[in-house]
């Protein structure tokens, strides 16, 4: 079959070596065999001489190659087939050849393209964009670390590529982020779409998008590689739907059972199966498909896979190969089934059923399932989806109707969207169809409701899927709104899984339902988070009250006891700054390009909140200088409601078109640390002088806004150095088990402010309180102290379950401080007004005080209990 070329094994590696190894074995006329491994089975199988590692390497190829046009073997590719059985695909370089002319034709392509290669380069689309591009003359781009639209922006922005190529699943990730791309996307010139469905709409926002490009997708397989092209650039309408028609000497038909049917120069005429070689083409030379379509005015239209093979990203599975391997990974013979499920993003979804009777856990089932799809190049958890059945749909010869179960999926699926959370009776029925209880699914609707996603797991936990301490007080909320008993809410904030808090209700004697649990590294670090921000508001209750402490001992300097504090009392506005920059981008930057309009929900009820603290403060000074007989000016009543509520209710307004400008940089972490120092300078250069002007009324207002004690912009600086940190939490979650990394940084920067403050004050400068402003010094040491802080504490909850009760006690108390922070702040600065305001109508002067105590302490009381109880009774 292979004459006398020599046979090289190529190990099958995403790189440009990779490329490379491939086009100099094409010039040297050897037959490429492409390898899983170098000690794949296929190299004994097909007489493999040569075995070629290449290396990693990624970045720019632009070596330019006049390929052959003759009949002899090029290589031999395999592919899963219908029975999940290995397929070796047979193709000439007249095959090949005939595929990337055609392409170039169709595209216009000329040697100016340099592209950005969005897809693996071993992969046949990423191979073929290689090969055309390397024959026009032009330059490929690699990408380091895979498809990424920010990384498009900038190389179009510097003019580095005018050509970009993907899969639709791609694609639409970049459409969700188009608001990333300006002036740019006018320079690229060229796209090539990968054979996978896309709607007509998504084309047209593709085409407007960028309006200047040629844009081109395709419909093919590995037996016959683009058999068809669309022009997106010059059609319009329903033909969008379709994936093109025929160029150059390929045809297309559908067989009677209305199976695309392929013939042309480009098809492979021998495939490789179970170690024979057999025809790939019928006697009319067709090559007969697995997959439907139809055909109207010459263009095809794409219907599915008549075999089920699932599409997922670009990459072609086998659902007899995953079920095979599945079950070796269980060590079940049964009670799964795989099928194919459309999917928004991936364009087919892995659809695993399993049967009621088997006894797994579902998280054990995603694990299993998981490392069997990253053996086939699948790295999305959300390619899975699993439902639980009573039974199988079966034919008459005992196969399961795979088709029947995704069908299944779809109108289960379909019938949780569309309801509203219903009664607990009236759920029933639907629990009996997909293996979950009517409690299970009373949760999961009020979830999906708060949320407003539809891509919950009973075995998700609340955090995992996207929820923060915000959304959490609103489930918790909806759900006592709802009749539901409160046994949720107490599992809900301990990072428990919807089966786990539904369980927890069913037991009879509670024994574990009682003790709190920290469950998950998700939920150890929001907790880390509010601990430390529990702390910070702490500090800014002593230094706010320590004084009025210290005059009433018996203390001969009680200033002496203040300033050798000063250190730890003047870090607590700072430092809330600072963990509250943590909490956002921990928490809400990701919801920015997942969630905006969560997102935005978020800040409106935080800014309404922020301000009905304000108005209630504000009221309340106004009334205690009217009752101090004070003449009130407009300047009087204005600055009545200035305090530091009034820097996070602009940050609040704010921090939407800040998260905006952190997108804009490729490294957000870095464009977060740029942003802060930008906020610092424009503080200390523009709006710290603005303090010396003499102005009255509201104008005085904005003034202090603006230049005071809590200058929007000084405080800014502080908060985006929070977020630095929070990102870096959310980058790394998956790549580290910890937050120990934390810990040296911390030390660094903490260091280093010491050092700048020795440089630009001396040393006693920390030991003065009250401050009047923040300078760099203070906010580097006290970014570097809460990370310390961060660390350490998550560090410590790492043995949470083995504290004696009076230190879990402690930590809790403290993350229920964090939470209510700013219900805190404005309760403890109405004591003092409040006890002035009834001293002004005679009370005297144990009554004036007690009054004001007992009231807010009996509110703090009842929301510490409240929160305590529904977080961790």
């Amino acid at each position: 079959m292979m004459s006398d070329q020599q046979v090289v094994g190529v190990v099958s590696v995403n790189s440009i070596s990779y490329v490379k190894t491939l086009f100099d074995c094409y010039q040297s006329n050897k037959v490429v065999v492409l390898l899983r491994s170098e000690d794949d089975a296929r190299i004994d199988l097909l007489g493999v001489t040569e075995v070629i590692s290449p290396d990693a390497t990624k970045g720019w190829f632009s070596e330019h190659y006049d390929f052959s046009v003759d009949d002899r073997l090029a290589q031999i590719a395999f592919t899963s087939g219908t029975e999940g059985e290995p397929k070796g695909v047979l193709l000439t370089h007249q095959a090949l050849s005939d595929v990337t002319e055609r392409l170039n034709l169709v595209m216009e392509v000329n040697n100016q393209i340099r592209e950005y290669v969005g897809v693996p380069a071993n992969f046949s689309f990423g191979l073929g964009r290689f090969r055309a591009v390397s024959l026009a003359g032009g330059a490929c781009f690699l990408p380091q670390n895979g498809f990424n639209p920010l990384e498009i922006r900038e190389m179009l922005s510097n003019d580095e590529i005018n050509a970009v190529s993907a899969v639709p699943s791609l694609w639409r990730v970049l459409l969700n982020h188009k608001h990333i791309f300006s002036t740019e996307a006018e320079r690229l010139r060229w796209i090539e779409i990968g054979s996978q469905y896309m709607s007509q709409a998504e084309k047209q926002e593709l085409r407007t998008l960028f309006p200047n490009a040629i844009i081109a997708q395709h419909y093919g397989l590995t037996e016959a590689s683009r058999s068809t092209f669309l022009r997106i650039d010059k059609l319009s309408g329903p033909v969008l739907e379709s994936v093109g028609c025929a160029y150059g000497k390929t045809e297309f038909k559908l067989t009677d059972s209305g199976r695309i049917a392929i013939k042309g120069p480009h098809v492979a005429k021998t495939l490789l199966i179970q170690g024979e070689y057999v025809d790939n083409l019928d006697a009319q030379g067709w090559f007969i498909t697995s997959d439907l379509g139809e055909i109207k005015d010459g263009y095809l239209f794409y219907k599915g896979r008549a075999d089920d093979l699932i599409n997922c990203g670009g990459i072609k599975l086998s659902p007899d190969a995953l079920e095979r391997d599945f079950r070796e990974k269980l060590g079940i013979k049964e009670g799964i089934a795989i099928a194919s499920v459309a999917d928004e993003l991936m364009g087919n979804a892995v659809l695993l059923s399993v049967l009621n009777s088997l006894n797994l856990e579902t998280r054990q089932l995603q694990e299993a399932m998981h490392q069997v799809l990253l053996g086939y190049g699948v790295n999305n958890r959300r390619a899975l989806k699993i439902q639980w059945v009573d039974q199988f749909p079966l034919t008459s010869t005992n196969k399961v109707q795979r088709k029947i179960l995704a069908e299944q999926y779809l109108q289960t699926e379909q019938q949780k969207s569309s309801s509203d959370p219903a009664p607990l009776g009236t759920l029933q029925q639907t629990a009996s169809t997909i293996g979950l209880s009517a409690v299970e699914l009373e949760i999961l609707s009020i979830w999906k409701q708060i949320l407003k996603t539809d891509h919950i797991d009973p075995d998700d936990n609340f955090y995992d899927i996207g929820g923060d301490s915000l959304s959490a007080l609103s489930a918790l909320i909806e759900m006592e709104r709802q009749g539901v008993p409160s046994d949720i809410s107490r599992g809900l904030l301990q990072g428990l899984t919807i089966r786990e808090i539904a369980q927890r209700m069913t037991q009879v004697d509670g024994a574990d339902g009682s003790r709190h649990q920290i469950r998950g590294q998700s939920v150890k670090n929001s907790l880390s988070i509010n601990i430390v921000r529990g702390f910070m508001v702490l500090l800014v209750v002593i230094a706010h009250w320590h004084q009025g402490v210290l005059e009433r001992l018996p203390i001969n300097d009680p200033q002496a006891v203040t300033n050798f504090f000063g250190p730890l009392l003047a870090m607590g506005t700072p430092g809330f700054a600072i963990i509250y920059g943590v909490g956002a981008g921990y928490a809400l930057y990701p919801l920015f390009h997942t969630d905006p309009d969560r997102l935005k929900g978020i800040l409106k009820k935080t800014f309404s909140l922020l301000l009905s603290g304000i108005l209630i403060m504000g009221f309340v000074f106004f009334w205690e200088k009217l009752r101090q007989g004070i003449d009130i000016t407009l300047t009087d009543f204005a600055n009545s409601f200035y305090s530091v509520l009034t820097y996070y209710l602009l940050v609040t307004a704010s921090i939407y078109p800040v998260f905006y400008l952190l997108s804009r940089f490729r490294f957000e972490v870095i464009g977060a640390l740029m942003m802060a120092l930008l906020a610092y300078l424009l503080d200390l250069i523009v709006f710290k002088p603005m303090g010396l002007l003499q102005t009255e009324g509201i104008a005085e207002f904005v003034k202090l806004l603006f230049s005071a004690k809590y200058a929007y912009f000084q405080m800014l600086s502080g908060s985006l150095l929070g977020m630095a940190v929070g990102l870096t939490m959310f980058r790394c979650k998956q790549t580290f088990s910890d937050l120990s990394y934390l810990f040296p940084v911390g030390a660094v920067l903490l260091l280093l402010g010491i050092v700048l403050s020795i440089h630009q004050t001396g040393v006693d400068n920390w030991f003065v309180w009250p401050v009047s402003t923040n300078f760099i010094w203070r906010w580097v040491s006290y970014a570097g102290f809460i990370m310390i802080l961060i660390a350490l504490t998550e560090w410590s909850l790492g043995y949470y379950d083995k504290l004696k009760p009076v230190y879990r006690l402690g930590f809790q108390l403290l993350a229920v401080t964090g939470m209510l922070a700013f219900p805190i702040f404005v309760l403890h600065e109405l004591v003092i007004p409040l006890k002035t305001i009834l001293a002004s109508y005679g009370s005297i002067d144990l009554f004036s005080i007690a009054v004001p105590i007992v009231l807010i302490g009996g509110i703090c009381v009842y929301l510490y209990r409240s929160l305590y109880v529904s977080s961790f009774k």
